[in-house]
């Protein structure tokens, strides 16, 4: 039983790997797709960014809350 799934599972990841293959081949690109999150044009316009870029838009935002004699907002 385990056997016929494990080559069930195989043959059907076998079949995937040679479709991207054969998409790749025929495209007039001739390259893989782009799937980083910062190169790829949608999801910029959704406003979704890398990490590296989120974190720097969150540091280039940050206002820390000053206030005098305390550290924190609430009574400690």
């Amino acid at each position: 039983m385990f056997l016929t799934i494990f080559i069930i599972s195989i043959i059907l990841i076998g079949i995937a790997l040679l479709g991207i293959g054969v998409q790749i081949f025929f495209s007039k690109k001739k390259s893989f797709p782009e799937t980083h999150v910062g190169h790829n044009k949608n999801m910029r316009k959704n406003k979704i960014y890398c990490i590296k870029t989120q974190q720097e838009i969150a540091d280039k935002n940050y206002r820390p809350n000053i206030e005098a004699g305390s550290c924190c907002s609430t009574e400690c």
